[in-house]
């Protein structure tokens, strides 16, 4: 009796994992005549310079343009409107730094009793990093609106 259980028991296992591995196992004779990549003497690979149906081909519709001197001055003023928001971005960066930094020394001076004096210093370099703060988010903001123009204009240049 153990026997014929075990057998069973056995052959029920091997059924379960020879299930899910069947259908990777499948012949895929039915589907071959009927998917859109039809076999059509190329071997299934598709030529270089074969044509394609697409709407637009941006990469062939632009050729050329980057030898104009106009184009290349639009490139120009967007590489440097680049340059510029990275400056600025790391100008606003190091002015947050030396504001938590003066912060810190203020909460550092209170705690450890400073003088009054010494207390409305850190507190005026805090107001002052804070207007360089204002000032560097206003410039970052202007270049920003620049950096947007120059793409625009690059970019309205290429449609011509």
């Amino acid at each position: 009796m153990k026997n014929k259980k075990s057998i069973f028991i056995r052959g029920f296992l091997v059924g379960a994992l020879l299930l899910p591995a069947a259908s990777a196992l499948a012949d895929n004779t039915k589907s071959e005549g009927g998917h859109r990549w039809s076999n059509d003497g190329k071997d299934g690979h598709h030529e270089r310079h074969e044509k394609h149906n697409y709407r637009r081909d941006v990469h062939r519709d632009n050729r050329g343009h980057h030898n104009k001197p106009e184009i290349r001055q639009d490139f120009k003023d967007v590489r440097n409107a680049r340059n510029e928001v990275k400056q600025d971005r790391k100008e606003l960066r190091g002015d947050y730094q030396e504001l938590r930094k003066d912060r810190a020394e203020l909460r550092r001076d209170i705690r450890n009793g400073a003088s009054k004096e010494e207390i409305f210093k850190d507190r005026q370099e805090i107001r002052g990093d804070m207007k360089e703060i204002s000032k560097d988010r206003t410039e970052l903001r202007n270049d920003q609106g620049t950096l947007q123009s120059a793409r625009r204009e690059l970019k309205s240049d290429l449609r011509k």
